[in-house]
């Protein structure tokens, strides 16, 4: 490596958060995305209602926090991108390259995630510019169908709102770290906070706001099944992010005064709050008008709309919904590409610019495939020899690998990297005063309970 190279890459692994504050902005922001407002509404609808939510919480706290104070470690002791720290930790632990893996995983997963993640984060962006406009004034049931096919079916539009998002993704990226990410998070996060404070005190005004109430918070616990359990801990890894690369790419420009385990206690707190408030937002008015709250991921996209346009001020509370909706998805979309950024700076010491350049157009690529899955190539099912992926197009192969095997998995060897390859007294002491609180139960969980999950939850989603 030559003098110049060393100098860039030192001054790389030497950026951290402004402030702790700034930290937890972003990391929340990993969290807080389309999986809480969009994917928690519906699972909870196709999963039992109050009983999902109950065994949500439960296993967000025992499994998907420990996951993500494994993976800060691991972030934090690399100091650089996910596939230099591991490279870093593995050579510093004297074990097998095959832990690499992680690191390349850590990669792998945002950039796919990326490119078919922002084909539906255009959809918001178009639907809140809709909203703006009156469209779903008044909308029926059918119109509402309507419109969304005519929006997925529109290989031109479909194309265009991916290249606008993940451009705009880029553009705050390319800025920095101070003056991109972190100056985006800390304007975006309270202001979604607000956003979603109104909507549920609309809801609560507007909507049948105690039936949403008993819905969530009242739980038939005959409906806890296997099934539910591990559809509660799969949406507790992809809520929270962990397992997905951001969390450790985050961690790397985290300071030593800064604790882990209190961090991920107010990020999981703020992740549960986020998720509980979108089910007070969007349920009192699904039982408002008689709507169907197990109708799937088309919950929000195909079946709100007909609720706001039947509200008095229903076109203002779409547009706050949407706008909700899509800055939510900046925040998570933001966190995946640094992820890939850093690691082409890290790297090849390419500039800043460059490296977003190269990461955005990469997951722009090929999330032209997962943008033309719902129209010019519905029919493509490239895998569909394989009985288990018969019928899936290539959107619906990238979500099936990402969220059922990919997460799972790099969760699983995060754990257990954490738990049994690094040297103990390397990881004490990123508990430092937390030690007596959270470093044994944590342990535990890491060493026993959570890989048994993990697995569990890999094995069912195959």
């Amino acid at each position: 490596m030559s003098i110049s190279s060393s100098v860039t890459s030192a001054s790389s692994n030497s950026v951290t958060w402004s402030s702790k504050s700034s930290f937890l902005m972003a990391t929340i922001g990993i969290a807080v995305g389309l999986g809480n407002i969009w994917r928690f509404p519906y699972v909870v609808g196709t999963n039992g209602g109050g009983a999902f939510v109950l065994v949500y919480i439960l296993t967000l706290l025992c499994f998907a926090a420990p996951i993500m104070i494994s993976e800060l470690i691991l972030g934090r002791q690399g100091k650089q991108d996910p596939l230099s720290s591991m490279k870093t930790l593995v050579k510093q632990n004297g074990a097998s390259k095959a832990w690499h893996a992680i690191g390349w995983l850590s990669l792998l997963i945002p950039f796919v995630a990326l490119s078919y993640y922002s084909v539906v984060a255009g959809w918001t962006i178009d639907y809140t510019v809709q909203s703006l406009v009156g469209t779903f004034n008044n909308i029926d049931s059918e119109g509402s169908t309507s419109y969304f096919q005519s929006l997925a079916g529109s290989a031109g539009k479909s194309i265009f709102l991916l290249l606008a998002f993940i451009a705009f993704s880029a553009f705050i990226i390319s800025r920095g770290l101070k003056e991109g990410l972190e100056k985006s998070v800390k304007f975006l996060m309270p202001l979604l906070f607000i956003i979603l404070i109104f909507l549920v005190i609309y809801a609560a005004i507007a909507g049948d706001f105690a039936k949403g109430f008993s819905y969530l918070f009242s739980p038939d616990l005959s409906k806890i099944t296997p099934d539910v359990v591990l559809a509660a801990m799969g949406q507790a890894f992809f809520s929270l992010g962990v397992g997905a690369g951001s969390v450790m790419a985050y961690g790397g420009y985290l300071s030593k005064d800064i604790s882990i385990p209190r961090s991920v206690v107010v990020v999981a707190f703020a992740d549960t709050l986020v998720a509980l408030l979108a089910g007070l937002a969007i349920f009192p008015f699904v039982f408002a008008f008689g709507l169907e709250p197990s109708s799937g991921p088309g919950l929000i996209f195909e079946t709100l709309p007909i609720a706001f346009g039947q509200v008095a001020g229903g076109q203002w509370i779409s547009l706050l919904f949407f706008l909700l909706l899509a800055g939510a998805a900046l925040t998570t979309a933001l966190s995946m590409l640094e992820c890939i950024v850093r690691y082409l700076s890290d790297k090849y010491q390419f500039s800043r610019v460059k490296s977003t350049v190269l990461a955005a157009s990469g997951s722009a690529v090929l999330g032209l495939g997962a943008a033309m899955s719902f129209n010019v190539l519905s029919d493509f099912t490239p895998l569909g020899f394989i009985d288990s992926l018969s019928g899936k197009t290539l959107f619906d192969l990238m979500d099936y690998s990402v969220a059922n095997i990919m997460i799972p998995l790099n969760a699983l060897l995060i754990v257990l990297f954490c738990a049994w390859v690094m040297k103990a007294e390397v990881v004490e002491q990123e508990f430092s005063s937390d030690k007596s609180a959270f470093h044994k139960p944590w342990l535990i969980i890491i060493q026993f309970i959570a890989p048994i999950g993990i697995l569990a939850v890999l094995l069912m989603g195959l």
